[in-house]
């Protein structure tokens, strides 16, 4: 038996997906654009429409925003409690795969199975970001269990929240995984599909009632359909872009591949199936983002713990460590050469216009408090400029204030007004 007990899961679970997670200040542009959502939310009242810099924002439901709301009564509005939404779907992830693998195949399999998922370096990243795949993904996941447990009425209201916090694609995966698995319809309950409408239409009904075709255009029709065919083209990759992603999420157990197919079992083809339609459905898509096939994960994990000795994976639990240790540490340095830190206080302060040009920070939107105009040409700026430092050679009479490094390059604040009001 696998000497580790269901303590160490949740115990080590917790340190992979939680610990620093406060180091960084927020980084990418759908955190900035998801914390400025939450903030107007919390400022207004409105928990209905989501707003980031003065705009609707159309292209995400609110269960995200409303967890880290709740989050910020209990630990304030910050890095911490608001990529603990993430860090704790992670952690029930791991849980409900451990029960997934412990009902249908073994205990130590299932204990397995649960140390090698979070040891995904993939999951790492996914559990500190304030963006709501690991959420979707949790729900979907849960949606999934209890169909396969024959509680339909559970798994109906797991996906209503699924369809809440990222629209249809949670519902199409766990549906999907679910049929290939089980090949039958007997999770289709009236009971539980009521209750799915009720649920999971709520909100939408709301927005539809207050803003109409100009929401239902923009979410379902843009950012669904067009951005899956590629009428959108925001994100485009190769075919095989999610063999790449899922080599790098799975790197400590690369060597273990050619024996997986060497010695496949009849027993793991639904869990292959699950996998398999999770990275052909996204690889199909024309828009491609790596943590979409965050779904697939489980299933492999559970594949690959079948395979790993003891010996192995405590090899991989000891990097593991090692890594998020560097990892932290390399972030809290990294974070010193940034540039939102040193720029927000500048532009929390300043009393005139702010713009973007041909870049944009949203984590500034949210740590000034302010709404930041988007300035298309750089002759009619008057007053702060946002934009990478490349172009600030179009700025010949604007003297920079701050430069700092973000992921997508090097940033600059200029002041086009000679001094600060």
């Amino acid at each position: 038996m696998f000497p580790f007990s269901l303590r160490w899961v949740l115990i080590l679970s917790l340190f992979f997906s939680l610990f620093g997670s406060w180091v960084l200040s927020f980084t990418s542009i759908d955190e900035g654009r998801n914390m400025d959502a939450v903030q107007n939310m919390l400022r207004s009242k409105d928990f209905v429409s989501p707003v980031y810099n003065c705009e609707w924002r159309f292209e995400k439901p609110p269960m995200l925003y409303w967890l880290i709301s709740l989050s910020s009564y209990l630990f304030g509005l910050n890095e911490f409690s608001a990529r603990l939404i993430s860090g704790l779907s992670a952690v029930g992830l791991t849980l409900i795969t451990y029960l997934i693998a412990r009902d249908f195949f073994s205990k130590d399999i299932a204990i397995k199975s649960a140390f090698v998922l979070i040891t995904f370096p993939h999951l790492w990243l996914e559990s500190r970001a304030v963006v709501p795949e690991m959420l979707n993904t949790f729900f979907a996941l849960l949606g999934l269990y209890a169909f396969l447990k024959e509680r339909f009425t559970l798994g109906w209201l797991a996906l209503a929240f699924a369809f809440l916090t990222k629209g249809p694609v949670g519902v199409v995966l766990s549906v999907g995984a679910y049929l290939l698995w089980k090949r039958r319809l007997d999770f289709i309950k009236p009971t539980g599909l009521l209750l799915f409408i009720l649920v999971g239409f709520s909100w939408y009904a709301l927005m539809l009632f207050q803003h109409g075709y100009e929401y239902f255009y923009r979410f379902f029709i843009y950012e669904n359909i067009m951005r899956y065919t590629g009428q959108r083209s925001t994100h485009p990759a190769p075919f095989y872009y999610y063999l790449l992603v899922l080599l790098v999420a799975t790197l400590w157990y690369m060597p273990l591949y050619p024996k997986l197919i060497r010695h496949f079992k009849r027993e793991w083809l639904p869990l292959l199936l699950w996998a398999f339609f999770v990275i052909l459905f996204f690889s199909l898509a024309k828009n491609k983002l790596h943590h979409y096939i965050l779904f697939s994960y489980p299933p492999i994990a559970i594949m690959l713990s079948y395979l790993v000795s003891e010996r192995y994976l405590k090899v991989v639990l000891g990097l593991s460590t090692v890594s998020i240790l560097l990892l932290t540490l390399g972030l809290h340095l990294y974070e010193k050469e940034r540039f939102t830190p040193k720029a927000y206080p500048v532009v929390k302060a300043y009393k005139g216009d702010v713009y973007f040009y041909r870049a944009e920070d949203s984590a500034l939107v949210f740590y000034s408090g302010r709404c930041i105009k988007k300035l298309e040409e750089s002759h009619k700026a008057e007053g702060l400029v946002i934009t990478k430092d490349k172009y600030s050679k179009d700025f010949e009479n604007c003297k920079p204030l701050v430069k700092g490094r973000e992921f997508d390059g090097l940033y600059v604040l200029l002041d086009c007004e000679n001094g600060l009001k």
